[in-house]
């Protein structure tokens, strides 16, 4: 009877629950085993919550370079129902989705569409083998499905009609179009199949399948390709004689071409031949995968963390012993966006003295994919002198100095003098000149790239701290005001600056008057008028406080 209950017990916990099982019976060891199943009942109900999201977890996650693919790798086989003894769809509304951090987010909360991945080895399914695939033509890298089911590399150049596959479960009308079939039949997990009704080359067929909602057609596994050839092969109706999904990367580790006889032996190796959902044509020794698509609004920065989980109300996954899958927190299921985020500038400044700008942008920047230092020639100066006949030596800046993502400019100025009316613009040279860490290219297209230049700055003078107002210019008699023209303490002045081309401040001048001696100026706020004694001119200046601009100027003596 003790050998029977661990007989019972072991399958249904995990190795270090069966030590401490183990011990735990041996306490009750000569007592009625049936009292030590009562017993350790509370046991089996705190192992099954240990073990409850185990058996589906997610071992790897990976994204495609476009964000909108993502593959999720799990442990084992995973179903829609409790019971694995029939063909069950697994759905988008079996997935939930969350996103944290960065710029993008989720325009869906749940998958667009999910597709299980073909872990098989489709080598065997070239035509008049070993021979194909030969590349006979030069450039054979895409894959022709010929009438009789098999498969043929050609060149991209040949005109082949090409079949469409669009994940839903029934047929509609699509335009330029004409349907084949669905499969698995009645399930709504279903993808449909479609022949285009013109020819075109593969790369042409399958822009016009994704243009219709889908792409071209990928086999997913032995079953889905038996339904359809000999099924649904016919060379006018059907899949024969069309382009598929199916290509080669000759950028690919395992890229080989078959076109000696030397070469056109088994076993077969892939070649760099890959379905367009990504896995390669040999994949049979692959995991389990799914993949989904995903629905972002905004451009990623890269700092978007994306998290898959199965719902859990209602429970949606199951393992084969129909035990129900939890979210996982092991974070094998969450993977980082791409950045996609072209660097920007965020502001542009222009020094006191106008010598130089300082441009910021969103991320660090470099002058290649290399991560190397930005260069003068990255950038491109113009100016607008507006009257001024200030201009610039070079289209570029003399020096660039770098802290971080923010670039200062020596400007290559010439000509005097600046009238403060001067418009200076900053774009990257070309499309091709700036780059962020994601290889992201900068725009030559930018806003908060201009500054107007500062005025000219005479002085510094002198302005008593003590003044008077009046809302109507020109009404002071300085007669009656000789407390303007009284000299006061020193702490009582403030130092200005004016933008005239002599030291003392004469009327039509602006005064630019600023604790911090930098731009922009302000003098008082308001829209009235202030009056202010000139210490080393012993003069009374009448100056607007909406602008500084000085509108008269009276003598103390």
């Amino acid at each position: 009877m003790n050998q029977i209950l661990f007989k019972i017990l072991l399958p249904l916990v995990n190795q270090k629950m069966f030590v401490g099982l183990q011990d735990y019976y041996f306490m009750f060891y000569g007592q009625n085993p049936f009292s030590f199943l009562r017993k350790i009942s509370f046991l089996f109900l705190f192992t099954s919550h240990i073990t409850f999201a185990q058996f589906s977890s997610i071992t790897a996650t990976s994204i495609d370079d476009n964000n909108l693919k993502i593959d999720l790798t799990f442990d084992q086989e995973i179903y829609s129902n409790s019971t694995c003894s029939t063909l069950t769809c697994i759905e988008v509304t079996d997935f939930v989705l969350s996103l944290s951090g960065g710029n993008a987010t989720l325009a869906s909360n749940l998958p667009l569409t999910i597709t299980k991945l073909g872990n098989y080895d489709f080598t065997n399914q070239w035509n008049n083998p070993p021979v194909e695939p030969n590349n006979s033509g030069g450039i054979e890298d895409w894959a022709q499905h010929v009438s009789s089911g098999l498969l043929n590399d050609l060149p991209n150049s040949n005109n082949l009609n090409g079949v469409l596959e669009i994940i839903e479960p029934t047929a509609r009308a699509i335009p330029g179009y004409t349907y084949i079939t669905s499969y698995p039949i009645g399930l709504a997990c279903a993808h449909s199949y479609y022949r285009s009704t013109t020819a075109g080359s593969w790369t042409a067929e399958k822009l016009k399948a994704q243009n219709a909602g889908g792409d071209l057609m990928v086999y997913n596994s032995p079953e889905e390709f038996n339904y359809m050839v000999p099924g649904f092969n016919n060379d006018s109706t059907g899949v024969g004689n069309t382009w598929i999904g199916l290509s080669q990367d000759r950028t690919a580790p395992d890229y080989l071409e078959r076109g000696t006889a030397a070469l056109q032996v088994f076993p077969y190796t892939n070649g760099g031949w890959y379905w367009d959902d990504g896995t390669a044509m040999d994949n049979s020794a692959a995991p389990l995968k799914y993949q989904i698509t995903i629905a972002l609004n905004g451009v990623p920065n890269g700092d978007e963390l994306v998290s898959i989980n199965p719902m859990t109300s209602p429970v949606s996954i199951f393992n084969c012993a129909g035990v129900s899958a939890n979210s996982q927190v092991n974070g094998s299921n969450q993977v980082y966006l791409n950045d996609k985020l072209a660097p920007f500038i965020t502001s542009t400044t222009i020094s006191d003295d106008n010598t130089s700008i300082r441009v910021v942008f969103n991320e660090n920047i470099f002058t290649d994919t290399a991560s190397n230092p930005i260069l003068t020639t990255d950038f491109t100066i113009t100016l607008v002198q507006n009257g001024s006949t200030a201009n610039l030596t070079s289209i570029n800046p003399s020096v660039v100095a770098s802290y971080g993502n923010v670039f200062d400019l020596l400007l290559p100025m010439n000509g005097l003098p600046i009238t403060g009316k001067e418009v200076l613009t900053v774009i990257p040279s070309s499309s091709t000149s700036i780059f962020d860490a994601a290889s992201n290219t900068a725009s030559s297209v930018q806003s908060n790239n201009t500054v107007t230049f500062n005025p000219p700055k005479t002085g510094p003078v002198y302005l008593s701290n003590i003044y008077k107002t009046s809302v109507v210019s020109g009404t002071i008699n300085v007669a009656s005001e000789t407390f303007l023209c009284d000299e006061v303490l020193m702490n009582d002045y403030n130092q200005i600056y004016h933008d005239g081309t002599v030291l003392e401040p004469q009327v039509g001048n602006r005064v630019i008057y600023n604790i911090n001696y930098s731009y922009p100026s302000i003098l008082v706020d308001g829209f009235d008028f202030s009056y202010f004694h000139l210490r080393d001119y012993d003069k009374i200046l009448e100056i607007r406080k909406s602008d500084g601009l000085i509108v008269a100027k009276y003598s103390c003596n």
